[in-house]
């Protein structure tokens, strides 16, 4: 008995019934000839063997696909595979008594087809299983997943629905252009309230569906949809259909079943991971307010500690000043007028120099941190230095204690806090002495120590209430070289029990916080 198959073009909807064996091609030597130029003379032949419809490539110019997978043997084709020569695609199916119905009847596979399907579908739960174990990426996932089903079930649209409180459904995975699920309430109703699973073998025959505007606009066929259940809760769908009639059987929807449960714990679990990261990332983002509250408040404390400092500054000059004026109108020698005038002039300096250097803090601009080595920046800053000037017979000696010289700062802003410290604490130094400054690393800290410590010395950040009765803690340049150093992450650390500022302890982070 001669076979009788249906090749439908997917362009233009035509039907073309075919009898094995049949050569498709361009010329009038094939059996089924088209136009399109990019189809061979001789392009493809359709035969059966032992009760199966293969095609095989005659040596084609643009070649041959199977389910857009190029072919390079005869290979097995059944009804619902689409095919492509050249630039035209086509889709098998089975003979049909009456064609222009399009009323598609999927007979019994035979075993060694059966067989094939059978091992395609357990290796699809092998890979969904191992994804399971690995994969805590729900979108990832069901892409994966999706992909897969189209292999075997060959859907035009798929979709994976949560129910929501008010018994809508939203799509968290989708597989086609549309936004929404064209099934219809009363179908879906049923699934909710009974965990039904459905086959539609064909969407117009329904009743409930044939009138829908969806099945007709999106060609819908035959569909397939199973619940989501968890610890005896529906939560969800999954759905795939066809514009095809009569494709899918009672087997596909015992398979898709099978997936259903074994994805339905994982979408939960997904879905309460989702909101505990979202609970995260809301409370993440209050603390990050709160923090960007905390460091106003500091910045603010910070100008309040330089007011503090300035009020230090400019007091004792004044106060020096008032009482050479008085001197002077009291005195009546010259040289000894002349002298305090000097002194006068010195301590005037001393009041537009701390001026200066508040101004030069206000405009201080934000810091821009890069990763340089901190070795040859206070290398720089010492040469910058007139040291013999500033403190007759001083001499610095930079010790190097680590290789881990690189970390993240702002040199032009970092090179001012060093000055700031060294003009700090020169008059704290005994003249003809050396001024050792160590870089070592503690950690994932770079220390810089400016001075000598003994073992058992202690010490405390300059805002430390042990320090409140310390005068010198309120030294304009060390308040400014505190404050650049914070902004970049580290620590200025003073003695609590010294006479001084001196010595001082910088820590630094080595790498970026972020």
């Amino acid at each position: 008995m001669t076979k009788h198959i249906v090749l439908q073009e997917l362009s233009s909807g035509r039907n073309h019934q075919i009898d094995l064996p049949c050569v498709v091609g361009r010329s009038n030597e094939a059996d089924l000839t088209f136009s399109d130029p990019s189809i061979s003379h001789r392009h493809a032949l359709i035969v059966e063997i032992d009760n199966q419809i293969w095609i095989e490539d005659l040596k084609s110019r643009n070649g041959v696909y199977v389910n857009d997978q190029k072919i390079k043997e005869k290979t097995f084709i059944k009804a619902g595979d689409s095919v492509q020569l050249g630039q035209t695609k086509f889709l098998i199916c089975q003979e049909e008594e009456d064609v222009s119905e399009q009323t598609l009847i999927l007979h019994s596979l035979d075993p060694t087809a059966e067989w094939k399907l059978d091992r395609e579908r357990l290796k699809l739960i092998y890979e969904i299983t191992t994804e399971l174990s690995e994969n805590q990426d729900i979108a990832v996932l069901g892409e994966k997943i999706f992909s897969r089903f189209k292999e075997i079930f060959k859907q035009d649209r798929g979709y994976l629905a949560l129910f929501q409180e008010d018994g809508t459904l939203k799509p968290i995975l989708l597989d086609s252009s549309s936004k929404s699920v064209p099934l219809s309430r009363s179908i879906v109703n049923r699934l909710f309230r009974n965990g039904e699973s459905f086959l539609l073998e064909d969407a117009l025959s329904e009743a409930s569906l044939k009138e829908q505007e969806s099945v007709l606009g999106l060609k819908i066929r035959c569909a397939l949809c199973v619940p989501l259940i968890h610890h005896d809760q529906i939560y969800g769908l999954i759905y795939l259909d066809r514009n095809i009639p009569g494709v899918y059987n009672q087997d596909d929807l015992e398979f898709l079943r099978t997936i259903a449960f074994m994805l339905a714990p994982f979408i939960e679990n997904a879905r309460l991971w989702s909101e505990l990261k979202d609970h995260y990332a809301s409370t993440m983002e209050t603390l990050r307010k709160t923090e960007a509250r905390l460091i106003d408040m500091e910045r603010k404390a910070a100008y309040v500690r330089l007011a503090q400092a300035m009020a230090h500054e400019i007091r004792n000059p004044l106060m020096a000043i008032g009482g050479f004026v008085r001197r002077i109108a009291q005195s009546g020698s010259e040289s000894s007028a002349s002298a305090k005038f000097q002194a006068i002039t010195t301590l005037v300096e001393r009041v537009e120099t701390v001026l200066r250097e508040v101004d030069d803090f206000v405009k201080f601009p934000p810091h821009h941190k890069k990763l340089q080595r901190i070795d040859y920046l206070i290398e720089e800053v010492i040469e910058s230095h007139d040291w013999e000037s500033l403190r007759n017979g001083l001499r610095p000696l930079l010790c190097v204690n680590t290789p881990h010289v690189m970390i993240p700062f702002d040199s032009e802003l970092f090179k001012k806090a060093l000055s700031m410290i060294f003009k700090e604490i020169l008059l704290s130094i005994p003249q003809g002495s050396e001024l050792k400054i160590l870089i070592q690393h503690c950690g994932n800290e770079l220390e810089i120590l400016i001075g000598e410590i003994g073992k058992d010395r202690r010490f405390c950040e300059l805002f430390d209430p042990e320090l409140e009765s310390k005068p010198w803690s309120l030294g304009l340049f060390l308040n400014i070289a505190h404050k650049i150093i914070s902004d970049h992450g580290g620590k200025l650390l003073l003695d609590p029990e010294g006479h001084s500022a001196f010595p001082i302890l910088i820590r630094i982070p080595r790498t970026i916080k972020v």
